[in-house]
């Protein structure tokens, strides 16, 4: 900037020419702040509301474990297969070592034999078939959570835009 002061003429250094100057800096500098708070909250929001739902489904898996006891011992197996279903989706999600990418794919996992498992259940009582099938479709909401998930898993912020704000 000093270097092209020698070279402007005397009209480019007038007080009103300076002015507009500092206008436009100012108004590129809130844009540019506007539009990074926008996709701040963005991101924030895509967060929040995956936290939501694997919230949802924790719920919905504890609920779950707590039907399948009222069932009784009958279904120990089913709540055996929920607990070692759930231990193979954290490692899957949360892997131990950062250097394998979470998968969230629910196909890989064995959760169609706990919906096989409770499917077998031969209730006797009128408290046990309703117990069964609350636990069905209990067992149907989580799968369709875990597919959704799966299918929201974009990145909330376009990177072509976060590219051009960030050289901007």
């Amino acid at each position: 900037g000093m270097l092209l002061r020698c070279t402007l003429p005397e009209t480019h250094l007038s007080h009103d020419s300076k002015e507009a100057i500092k206008l436009g800096a100012g108004l590129i500098g809130t844009m540019a702040a506007l539009l990074l708070g926008l996709l701040v909250a963005s991101a924030k929001s895509s967060f929040d509301d995956k936290t939501d739902e694997l919230t949802q489904i924790a719920a919905k898996i504890s609920f779950l474990d707590r039907v399948l006891a009222h069932y009784g011992p009958e279904a120990n197996e089913s709540r055996k297969l929920l607990s070692t279903s759930l231990a193979n989706i954290i490692k899957r999600i949360w892997p131990e070592q950062n250097a394998s990418p979470a998968e969230l794919d629910p196909s890989g996992s064995n959760s169609e034999l706990v919906y096989e498992s409770i499917h077998k259940l031969s209730p006797q009582t009128e408290e046990q078939i309703a117990l069964k099938t609350q636990a069905l479709s209990i067992v149907m909401d989580i799968g369709q959570m875990r597919w959704l998930l799966l299918a929201q898993t974009g990145s909330s912020i376009s990177i072509p835009m976060l590219v051009v704000v960030i050289f901007w």
